[in-house]
């Protein structure tokens, strides 16, 4: 009876489950744009850029999909940031070219400019950069024009004066007042802390060696009107102070935020004691005379900034070394130091000698250095897994890299000034200026849409919205996994590749209205992926190929990347091979189908061990129908007691 009973039940099984395992894992396609590399061990969170040539700022995933966009009338000049509430802070290029761009607005989420403020005259004007501040303030880096007569009496050498103008960097601090108005609240200027020996008749005639607490006027390594050129400014919230970079003369600069404008413009007061003067430089210590050629740091840097509290090198100074000119070659790199300080926190600078350290804690560039080159733009920041995450910004490349150099990330953007490129364009003129990584838990995030969408680059079939639900399944769900797929000719094949650990098998998408895919034709597909065994790694992607035989997998870059969710554990009932809540025929059936027809797993594996052996077989089918026909002992009770959860 009982054999007759299993050589029924495994025929129906035999005739009813059945699942492809076809190994068809796909060759990746060349990328020239988008997504390139996602390995393990990246940090999750939505990067942030805006191209130069573009109006439009863009958030995506690491995937490379598109999760918001803010659509504005003018180009960056230069950077952009998330802020804590959720609104964007760009710079505006309102007048000029390049960096040069005259003020910055506040977006809000859904693009409303909130706040829009003009920083420019026929005297000044806003550039490159600028820096929230935790009070909802904005620091501005800005430059100011001097005249010929200004400049002499400042004791610059005229041979050094091009143009009869003098470009000197200076600092705003604006507090909003309206939605095109602000005050400012704080300044600092450069020109108030200059030395020079080269007019003794002027009264900030020094000798330059002796205050490397000043600029040196007549410092020069080019000859141009813009003499510091400086193009980034961050803020350090625990120490209050400002970090600038200067890409001509490759230094960084320190400077006390705890001042009045007042003091600012002295050598006295502030938490520091000594006014607007420099607490700190770094890169180049021929400017104060006191190194030489040889001991030169940095080479046409951008991007310095302070590591944030909390991330691994925290307090730490980090800068994108351009490199162009180095001693060898040019080539790029991104350098962490640790500022050297005294016993009470204060920077430390030896007698006779240049601010350390001689050399980085930490040091990226390519195992060929020649090979990462960018000549100009750039940066870098810390990431909260320790990786850096890196913009080469005349390619549009951001790029992650481990503590060990490895590059775990890679992406090109593909925006340039003549639009969106297709996947194997050749990208030209897609420079960024610089990128960000958001965490998913920033607060900026916190109650916004960041549904996936699609790729920025164009492929002739392309998808949008791949998700799965539930996001992170127990081991008693099945999991739809659903997605937007169009192409330009009809869709005539769309399947999900899975791997549970023993190779990819196939699925088919169904456009059918029956499989959590929406409606019939709607181009919304869906699949129902079975439960799966507690702990099990499903990774899968999605393929298609429309009818002029052209073909897009998503991820773009699959199999070497694809999407995964984790099987976490829940409660059973023991027996319940199927997780249909009771112990019938139907687990009889489905374990049959387990054991000898490659059918899915027991859900979870110990519900298909009844009688406690430690694997699923066929002496459990057998103690199973005797449990059901026979009034054999329960589930996972072989001495009698009932106890029906394992």
């Amino acid at each position: 009876m009982q054999r007759s009973v299993l050589i029924l039940y495994r025929a129906v099984v035999i005739a009813l489950v059945i699942l492809a395992a076809t190994d068809v894992s796909l060759p990746a396609q060349t990328q020239t744009v988008g997504l390139i590399q996602y390995d393990t061990g990246s940090f999750a969170g939505y990067t942030l850029f805006t191209p130069i040539s573009s109006t439009t700022t863009f958030l995506i995933d690491n995937y490379g999909r598109l999760v918001h966009s803010w659509e504005t009338t003018h180009r960056p000049a230069l950077s952009v940031y998330i802020m804590d509430n959720g609104d964007l802070l760009r710079t505006v290029q309102l007048t000029g070219s390049g960096g040069t761009g005259g003020g910055f607005q506040k977006i809000a989420w859904d693009g409303t400019v909130i706040w829009e403020y003009q920083y420019y005259t026929g005297d000044y004007i806003q550039h490159h950069d600028i820096e929230p501040l935790p009070n909802g303030n904005v620091l501005v880096l800005a430059r100011e024009y001097k005249t010929a007569a200004e400049a002499f009496a400042a004791g610059r050498n005229p041979a050094l004066l091009i143009n009869d103008v003098l470009n000197m960097e200076h600092i705003v601090e604006v507090e909003q007042t309206g939605p095109t108005t602000g005050n400012i609240v704080w300044e600092w200027h450069v020109w108030d802390h200059l030395i020079q020996d080269y007019d003794s008749s002027q009264g900030n005639y020094g000798v330059v060696e002796d205050h490397p607490e000043l600029f040196d006027v007549n410092f020069v390594t080019h000859y141009r009107a813009d003499w510091l050129h400086c193009n980034s400014i961050a803020y350090n919230p625990d120490l209050d102070q400002i970090v600038i970079g200067s890409r001509t003369v490759s230094e960084l600069y320190v400077i006390d935020h705890s001042t009045t404008t007042m003091e600012a413009a002295s050598h006295n007061g502030g938490n520091s004691g000594k006014g607007g003067d420099i607490l700190y430089r770094w890169g180049n210590a021929q400017a104060y005379r006191q190194g030489t050629d040889d001991d030169r740091k940095l080479f046409g840097s951008h991007d310095v900034r302070w590591i944030e509290s909390g991330l691994p090198g925290e307090g730490n100074i980090l800068i994108f070394n351009n490199g162009g000119g180095r001693p060898g070659g040019d080539y790029s790199s991104v350098e962490e130091i640790v500022p050297p300080e005294d016993a009470e926190g204060n920077y430390l600078l030896l007698p006779d000698s240049p601010y350390g350290p001689q050399v980085p804690t930490w040091i990226y560039r390519a195992e060929n250095p020649s090979d990462f080159y960018a000549m100009n733009i750039s940066g870098a920041h810390r990431l909260p897994n320790g990786n850096t995450l890196i913009c080469s910004g005349p390619y549009g490349t951001f790029f992650e890299v481990d503590i060990g150099g490895e590059i775990l990330w890679k992406y090109i953007n593909p925006v340039t000034a003549e639009g969106l490129l297709a996947q194997g364009e050749i990208p030209t003129a897609n420079a960024v200026f610089r990128c960000y990584r958001y965490a998913p838990d920033f607060p900026g995030l916190a109650g916004h849409d960041l549904t996936p969408n699609g790729t920025l680059e164009i492929y002739p079939v392309s998808f949008s919205g791949t998700s799965h639900s539930p996001p992170t399944p127990s081991m008693l769900d099945s999991v739809a996994v659903t997605t937007t797929i169009t192409g330009d000719s009809e869709i005539m094949i769309a399947e999900l590749h899975a791997d549970t650990g023993d190779g990819f098998f196939t699925m088919t998408l169904f456009d059918d209205g029956s499989h959590h895919d929406g409606q019939a034709g709607d181009d919304l597909y869906g699949v129902v992926l079975p439960p799966m065994p507690e702990s099990t790694t499903v990774s899968y992607y999605l393929h298609a190929v429309d009818g002029s035989s052209s073909s897009t997998s998503d991820p773009p870059i699959a199999p070497s990347t694809t999407y995964s969710y984790v099987v976490e554990y829940t409660a059973f009932v023991c027996g319940d091979v199927n997780a249909s809540g009771e112990v019938d025929i139907d687990d009889v059936v489905y374990l049959i189908g387990y054991i000898f027809s490659n059918g899915p797993a027991p859900v979870p594996m110990q519900a298909g061990d009844p009688e406690c052996s430690g694997s699923a077989d066929i002496d459990d089918v057998v103690y199973l129908i005797n449990y059901i026909f026979s009034g054999g002992n329960p589930p996972c009770d072989t001495d009698g007691d009932e106890v029906p959860n394992c």
